[in-house]
């Protein structure tokens, strides 16, 4: 079993020219063509199984129309193996409203990436959104740390997670990148709180192995999430390097599959889900 907790799909209409302008930005080479299809092609080549979707909205208008459409994503998700997170934006008025309709319809949890919408991780808005989450039960993943595209004006520096964790001490966020992409050191120091939970999204390559088994010391392997941030990384480089590190079979298959299986569904493994 193999649970990427990090993907992002793009309306077909749209999806060349969102791929072209976060490649040109990333200066980075995406690995499918950024299509639903796309996705579950390279989940059929690579072995996943299931893939999370989180739906990034850059700006509030766009909120509801992503949610709909996740909704319908979740509706097939037996047949194509795809599960979405909603979409939220600090900017969003009617916050409450919406969180407790993806509630209600059965998501897991939201995205939320505070260098694309512009706002400090530790925000009032941002704070008010993640409070009401954790109220509903629902996780908030996080794009944590520096972003490869806008590698000057980060808004969810290490700093400002903690900051957030401090006055929220959330039990329902994940951070994306290990923690905090390229400051792993500093995760390493301020983000100890066990509670949360990480992605291992976009981080071999670039993370030391001595970094990412101190961060997996410190938050233990149920707290790891298998993740890619596909289309840019896939799951076969992911999981070789994974296979690389001094894990036991227990802490592996955790981050492999059980701690996802936990969070979706609230238990270690799934069968018919």
């Amino acid at each position: 079993m193999l649970i990427d907790f990090h993907t992002h799909t793009f309306p077909d209409k749209i999806a060349p020219a969102a791929i072209k302008e976060l490649s040109e930005r990333s200066h980075s080479q995406p690995f499918s063509d950024g299509t639903v299809q796309g996705l579950r092609q390279a989940m059929a080549r690579d072995g996943v199984d299931i893939s999370v979707v989180l739906p990034v909205a850059t700006n509030p208008a766009q909120v509801e129309k992503i949610n709909r459409r996740a909704l319908e994503v979740n509706e097939t998700s037996k047949e194509t193996g795809l599960i979405s997170f909603g979409a939220m934006h600090p900017d969003y008025a009617d916050y409450k409203t919406e969180l407790t309709w993806l509630k209600e319809n059965g998501f897991k949890g939201i995205k939320l990436h505070p260098d694309y919408q512009s706002r400090l991780v530790d925000d009032p808005l941002m704070l008010n959104i993640i409070s009401e989450a954790e109220s509903l039960g629902l996780y908030t993943t996080l794009h944590a740390g520096i972003d490869i595209g806008y590698p000057n004006d980060v808004h969810c520096p290490t700093t400002r997670t903690k900051n957030m964790v401090d006055i929220l001490h959330p039990t329902h966020v994940i951070l994306a990148h290990t923690g905090g992409w390229m400051q792993w050191d500093e995760v390493i120091e301020l983000l100890t709180d066990p509670s949360l939970f990480l992605d291992i999204s976009f981080s071999f390559g670039r993370i030391t192995e001595k970094q990412f088994l101190t961060i997996l010391k410190q938050h233990g392997s149920d707290h790891l999430l298998f993740a890619t941030d596909s289309p840019w990384d896939t799951a076969e480089h992911t999981l070789a390097e994974l296979k690389k590190l001094p894990l036991s079979q227990e802490q592996f298959d955790d981050i492999c599959y059980r701690t996802a299986s936990k969070l979706l569904w609230g238990r270690s493994f799934c069968h018919e889900e």
